[in-house]
């Protein structure tokens, strides 16, 4: 734990510089081709064009520029939260010409039809092209939820291209995301940065972004705006420069030629946590060779809101709705059996051993801190507590005393480097919001919900003391009660969570 909380305070420092020059790219300049052919950005300012993401392209290189096609898998969602979602998307200066939007519904949602005809003629001049699929319900080895939403609409995607897939000419980046989420028009200009920054790699590359809760959280209980803090921490923790491999959560991207060579999506019922499943799929696939790239623009995010009841009922709610999210987070504890029986079949049937890769032993420590680290501190400091108070101080073995005395020691420095990353965090958390209301402003959006953080106001102070308990309550607790309830069954009935509804920009905090 203490290894972490070091790691993440790495993660936080870089992730601020890397993200202010990931928007000061943003520049007015002007398009050139290079030597090859590709249109690339000049970063001469002129006063001819205002951003590298509005440039126009000459027709006959139309077909040098990427497509991007983005999935919103939802069900039950409300229309509210996809309309503005779409809202955000369609401010893009790109969305015209590059982005093909893709409304992963459920067939068995009794408005799923009318709210798809609803968006399409809504959005139709927007976008590239909008269009629904509906997953069928009942498809044998598939459960509902967000993977199997995102594996149809992926086919139904493979098959729009597949002309191009064929002449191995595709420039089609698949993006996943949430219904909630918010996505600045930077993460899409990276991603087209470093498409053709590392041409050779193209085509094995996976992006993912870290992701940040700036919209509600000034209204949260405590305890469930410090488990989204801790749960942003984790994937954020994987995401400094240089590291071997990233883990994506929640929002990510990869091009269509690899979602198509490593057969796509899966939607059985250990493909719940989607994203990392992804990713853990294109890497064995790939026998270990997946490149995975960070973009340093990160996905707004919405904690988890109850708007029933008032007081300590709407309280209450919220926290067992953030209980339910977290047993959900926690059922991908499936993917570690996954990876094993992936690493382990390169053992039997493949004349190369990942093994032998210190890369591969990166992600099983990865998969460990998320899916057994938790556990293994809860157990750990229950019975070494127990077992100190029930032991009298003389009858305990000198290398015994010596170990209490150290983990005791490396708990608190964990404690105390926690603050540290916490304290980093609003640094990190003022940049990213201060971007995104800019360009809500510039777009003319409302709606859109923005968090201030007062690092001094009492209850961001409280978060310095909460988040052990936060972290106790929606990761160890919920991680064993999906590991013992997969003695039973594998499948978890998929229950979207609730989000807040934002009519104004006032009670910032």
């Amino acid at each position: 734990m203490f290894g972490f909380t070091v790691r993440l305070s790495f993660s936080l420092f870089r992730v601020t510089k890397e993200t202010r020059e990931a928007l000061e790219r943003r520049v007015w300049c002007t398009p050139r081709p290079s030597f090859d052919g590709r249109f690339v950005d000049n970063q001469v300012a002129t006063e001819e064009y205002p951003d590298p993401s509005t440039f126009k392209i000459n027709d006959s290189r139309k077909e040098e520029e990427l497509v991007h096609a983005i999935i919103v898998p939802n069900y039950a969602e409300d229309i509210d939260t996809l309309r503005t979602t779409l809202n955000v998307l369609a401010s893009h200066p790109r969305a015209c010409s590059q982005y093909e939007i893709y409304l992963a519904m459920e067939q068995k949602e009794p408005e799923a039809a009318e709210k798809a005809a609803k968006l399409v003629s809504i959005f139709e001049k927007s976008f590239l092209q909008i269009r629904p699929t509906f997953h069928p319900a009942g498809l044998p080895g598939e459960i509902a939820g967000k993977s199997s939403n995102v594996a149809f609409s992926a086919r139904h995607i493979i098959e729009i291209h597949r002309a191009d897939l064929t002449g191995g000419s595709c420039k089609v980046i698949i993006t996943v995301m949430d219904a909630d989420t918010h996505l600045s028009q930077d993460y899409f200009t990276e991603i087209r940065r470093l498409h053709y920054t590392h041409p050779t790699e193209a085509d094995r590359s996976i992006y993912c972004c870290p992701i940040i809760f700036d919209r509600n959280s000034h209204r949260t209980p405590i305890l469930v705006r410090c488990a989204d803090l801790l749960w942003a921490f984790a994937g954020l923790s994987t995401m400094y420069p240089g590291a071997p491999i990233s883990i994506p959560t929640s929002v990510y991207s990869l091009p269509l030629l690899l979602a198509e060579k490593v057969g796509g999506w899966d939607s059985d019922p250990t493909a719940i946590g989607e994203d990392m499943h992804m990713m853990l799929k294109c890497y064995f696939e790939t026998a270990g060779n997946v490149v995975s790239r960070v973009v340093y623009i990160p996905a707004s995010q919405c904690n988890v809101s109850s708007e029933t009841g008032i007081g300590w009922r709407r309280t209450l709610d919220t926290c067992m709705a953030r209980y339910r999210q977290a047993l959900r987070h926690m059922w991908g504890a499936l993917d570690s059996g996954f990876a094993i029986r992936r690493s382990v079949s390169y053992l039997r049937f493949h004349s190369r051993c990942l093994f032998f890769r210190p890369r591969h032993f990166v992600l099983l420590h990865l998969l460990w801190e998320a899916h057994f680290l938790p556990s293994h501190l809860l157990i750990l400091m229950l019975f070494s507590g127990l077992y100190e108070f029930c032991t009298p101080v003389a009858e305990l073995h000198p290398i015994m005393k010596s170990a209490f005395w150290l983990t005791s020691l490396l708990r608190a420095g964990s404690f105390i480097w926690m603050n540290i990353c916490l304290a980093l965090y609003e640094r990190w958390h003022e940049v990213c919001l201060n971007a995104r209301m800019r360009d809500m402003s510039a777009a003319k959006l409302t709606g859109t919900g923005f968090s201030q953080r007062t690092w001094w106001h009492p209850k961001y102070l409280l978060e310095r003391l909460f988040f052990p308990i936060a972290g106790t309550v929606y990761g160890p607790i919920p991680t064993m009660h999906a590991i013992f309830s997969h003695f039973w069954t594998d499948r978890l009935e998929y229950r979207v969570s609730k989000k807040p509804a934002f009519t104004s920009e006032s009670g910032m905090v």
